[in-house]
């Protein structure tokens, strides 16, 4: 390990040594552990270890993403994980839909005040 790095999410979940040229820092970053961990509780170091060795060059970094949002995803909804997250979106969508609808009605009704007082 690099005397100024901190040992990647990765190896530091491992209890192993992270090498200067560790090939999962740059993906799982100390910074990003508690995230890390959430997403090996779910998929397992050997499995996160599979798909990012699966992975081409271009999609890791999307990959290493996806992983650690599921796994934040688990951790804020424990019953519905990254479905409950598109769940909410879904819902807050719909809400700004609805108050984007009342607020083109009210500038309908305006528009229609002002037209009938020309």
């Amino acid at each position: 390990m690099n005397a100024n790095r901190a040992p990647c999410a990765f190896c530091k979940t491992k209890n192993k040594r992270c090498p200067k040229n560790c090939e999962f820092a740059p993906y799982f970053p100390a910074e990003r552990r508690a995230s890390y961990e959430s997403a090996n509780k779910i998929f397992g170091s050997n499995k996160i270890k599979r798909m990012m060795m699966l992975a081409g060059e271009a999609d890791k970094h999307m990959l290493a993403t996806s992983i650690l949002k599921e796994g934040d995803a688990w951790t804020n909804d424990s019953m519905r994980g990254g479905y409950g997250e598109i769940q909410n979106l879904l819902q807050q969508i719909e809400l700004r839909r609805a108050y984007l609808r009342e607020l083109e009605e009210k500038i309908n009704d305006e528009k229609e005040k002002t037209r009938l007082h020309l």
